[in-house]
């Protein structure tokens, strides 16, 4: 390898959570299309207290929905992984600020997640995210 640099095997589950970084990043930066380009074509977003949507077109809608209405910076604590064949979980927390647009009202938010992975010919991706908010740990400021 050029540079000493070493390839990671396909099970590495540091390329999961290099692939949460960048999710991380097109939530700080509200780019839909980075966050959607991370999911399969038939993946799946389920939120808390909404119904999940599933598919690019979808996905898209979902969260140009989410940076209409709000600033989101979060920053993902993992907990665990497993990868299995093509497919892989992973288990994390979240925590940061979330500014509502309209009234400009900002809180710290916490939130529990489960992410699915299917390993494509691109690399991993999201089959599926799913998350709740750890009820009553907002403190607005």
């Amino acid at each position: 390898m050029a540079g000493g640099a070493r390839a990671q095997p396909s099970d590495d589950p540091a390329q999961l959570l290099a692939l949460m970084e960048r999710y991380a990043a097109g939530l700080r930066w509200g780019t839909v299309d980075a966050l959607v380009a991370l999911y399969t074509p038939d993946g799946v977003y389920s939120r808390d207290d909404l119904p999940a949507v599933s598919g690019t077109e979808a996905l898209r809608a979902a969260y140009r929905q989410v940076f209409a209405t709000l600033k989101v910076d979060l920053t993902f604590e993992i907990k665990e992984t497993e990868v299995a064949g093509d497919m892989a979980w992973l288990r994390s927390t979240s925590k940061g600020r979330i500014k509502t647009l309209a009234s400009g009202v900002e809180t710290t938010e916490t939130f529990n997640s489960l992410v699915i992975f299917r390993r494509t010919a691109a690399g991993w991706k999201i089959r599926c995210f799913m998350y709740n908010a750890s009820k009553g740990t907002g403190i607005p400021q």
